[in-house]
């Protein structure tokens, strides 16, 4: 065991967490929960990167207990989150990623029953070298260009994290030091059965080497030198369904419930217009125009503004919500959580949201996504199906072009079979070339 000295930690990179004997009650409130461990790993001296990095796994707790009605979290409740997290490793995450949720979500519980953390807890390596702070700094970057998610952002921050380990191992802290040697050295030593895993490393590194070269922090753009990756994962096709589907999702909701209210206007917003989960999540009443009728927004991951005129059916969906479901609280954003303090539901709380509800409707998923964005892709080929034209439904999507909706192309069989031409006739002669012996 490796003790914590003035807030410095060992050099093995591992701590073992313990703790004066407290034990909290088998069920409590997981904001409070949270709150009181985050305090724990403050106290053990983790560094603020570390522990920012659990929390934040930790806080994606809170929308799911929400959209499912649970007040208290339990160990029961933490092995039932861990299984809807691992349900989608593969899909919209790595393996090692789905593995690390799993071990932060098991140190919450731990913490609740026993009130100390006796599980080995990898650090993030230091970000203390000049390497590791221009990491930051390009992190940092990426952030405030708004363009990414917290979710991407974490991922990318783990990807580099792999990089920035190897070069701390192996004494390498300065820019000088970095060179296309060092650098293949490093990608060498990954491991090579992990092809998705390499794939991401290799894309991230090649954007923060780039950022390091048009910031004028090294004269190589080393980007340039970095080996082509052939890993290409296969492509699928976007999860779409029905016009007569999603009107039997939206009608399968509760509205005699607030949060029912609340999901039933969530979900008229993403099948009728096709919004991403972070423009509902950051929809405020400003955004309403009730005047003019329309929706006006800017959207959070292209910054690209448009308006979306508001619908009988979709504005009295909001009005339902706003005076018969929504809590009070001085929040501007439309949609809040169910839970005091009242936020703003977040992007995971609507995936989970859609999830809930498309299960609860009871029709057949098989081999199809349930998220927000298979609204989306629904919305898309409905309208390409109804003969609307590509220029129109870019519009609607908010896309910055129509080379993003051309996507949607592959999902209109009925307009393909119209493309396909016969196959030409061939004569009889050409079977009888060399005596008939034309394939010997």
């Amino acid at each position: 065991m490796h003790n914590i000295v003035g807030g410095n930690v060992a050099p093995t990179n591992i701590i073992y967490m313990s703790h004066i004997n407290r034990t909290l009650p088998q069920t409590t409130q997981v904001s409070r929960l949270i709150e009181e461990a985050t305090c724990y790993l403050h106290q053990k001296g983790l560094k603020k990167s570390t522990i920012k990095s659990v929390t934040d796994t930790w806080k994606m707790l809170i929308p799911y207990m929400e959209e499912h009605n649970i007040q208290f979290y339990s160990s029961q409740i933490g092995e039932k989150y861990i299984a809807h997290k691992l349900e989608k490793v593969g899909i919209d995450f790595s393996y090692e990623w789905g593995q690390t949720v799993k071990s932060r979500i098991g140190w919450l519980t731990e913490y609740m029953q026993t009130g100390v953390i006796k599980k080995r807890i990898k650090l993030s390596p230091s970000f203390a070298s000049e390497i590791g702070r221009h990491l930051l700094n390009f992190l940092y970057h990426k952030t405030n260009s708004g363009r990414f998610s917290n979710y991407t952002i974490e991922h990318d921050r783990y990807y580099l994290s792999i990089f920035l380990d190897y070069m701390n191992k192996h004494d390498v802290i300065r820019l000088s030091s970095l060179t296309i040697e060092v650098i293949n050295n490093f990608l060498s030593s990954l491991d090579i059965s992990k092809k998705s895993l390499r794939h991401h490393v290799i894309r991230e590194l090649r954007l923060y080497l780039r950022y390091l070269h048009e910031n004028d922090l090294i004269a190589i753009n080393l980007s340039r030198l970095l080996p082509t990756d052939a890993y290409r994962q296969m492509e699928r096709l976007p999860s779409i369904y029905t016009r007569e589907e999603i009107n039997t999702v939206c009608s399968s909701i509760d509205r005699c419930d607030p949060l029912g209210k609340r999901d039933f206007a969530i979900l008229m917003l993403l099948s009728r217009y096709g919004l991403r989960a972070s423009d509902i999540c950051g929809l405020t009443f400003s955004n309403l125009n009730w005047d003019e009728c329309n929706i006006h927004l800017t959207q959070y991951k292209t910054k690209k503004p448009i308006e979306l005129p508001l619908t009988g059916e979709v504005g009295e969906a909001i009005i339902d919500y706003l005076q018969s479901g929504r809590p009070e609280c001085d929040d501007c954003h439309v949609f809040v959580q169910g839970i005091s303090p009242f936020r703003p539901v977040t992007t995971e709380g609507v995936y989970e949201i859609v999830k809930k509800v498309f299960r609860n409707a009871g029709i057949d998923t098989s081999g199809r996504k349930q998220g927000p964005h298979a609204l989306r892709h629904s919305l898309a080929t409905i309208l390409l199906k109804e003969k609307v034209v590509l220029p129109v439904i870019t519009g609607i999507l908010g896309h910055k072009d129509s080379e993003s909706t051309k996507l949607y192309l592959r999902l209109d069989i009925e307009s393909l079979k119209q493309c396909a031409l016969d196959v030409p006739p061939v004569a009889d002669g050409f079977y009888m070339q060399n005596g008939g012996h034309f394939y010997e």
